[in-house]
C-alpha cells in the first residue's frame, strides 16, 4: 500500500544521478531525512525522532535535481511513499521507507534561490545528445 505526501527535510548527502542501461533514462536517488520541532508540555522545543527516506525520481526531474541539489540542502517533496521489510541475517525485522518523488523544490524557510527555466533549447539538447553510456 503506498501513500501520497509531501514533507519537507534534509539531504543526507549529494544526489546519486546515474541512468538506466536499456533505455537511458535519467534516474536520481537520494536519502532525506524529515523530522520536526515541537513545543513540550514546559513550553521548551523538543525535536522529534528523524524518520529516513530513500527517495528516488525520474527524467528532467532527476536532471534538474542533480545540477541543483547538494548535501545538507532543506528541500520539499512530494510523491509516494510505501515501506519495504525484510528480515536480516541476525532475524532482526527491518524497514526501509521508501519515497518516489513527482515534485522536489527548495524549502525557503532557511534559504534563498533564483529559479532558471530548463528552456526549449535545454529540451533540444537533450533529445539530439548521443545515447549515455550504461552504468556498469
Amino acid at each position: 500500500m503506498s501513500t501520497t505526501i509531501t514533507t519537507e527535510g534534509n539531504l543526507t548527502a549529494d544526489v546519486e544521478l546515474r541512468w538506466t542501461k536499456v533505455t537511458g533514462q535519467a534516474v536520481c536517488s537520494f536519502r532525506l531525512a524529515v523530522s520536526s520541532r515541537r513545543k513540550n508540555m514546559d513550553g521548551e522545543y523538543v525535536d522529534t525522532a528523524p524518520v529516513f527516506y530513500e527517495a528516488t525520481c525520474w527524467g528532467q526531474l532527476a536532471e534538474h535535481l542533480a545540477d541543483s541539489a547538494r548535501k545538507g540542502d532543506r528541500v520539499l517533496v512530494h510523491g509516494t511513499t510505501y515501506d519495504e521489510e525484510w528480515t536480516d541475517r541476525e532475524g532482526r525485522g527491518r524497514v526501509k521507507h521508501v519515497l518516489q518523488v513527482q515534485a522536489i523544490g527548495a524549502s525557503l524557510r532557511y534559504a534563498t534561490t533564483r529559479i532558471t527555466r530548463a528552456g526549449k533549447a535545454d529540451q533540444a539538447e537533450v533529445e539530439q545528445s548521443p545515447e549515455p553510456a550504461p552504468l556498469a
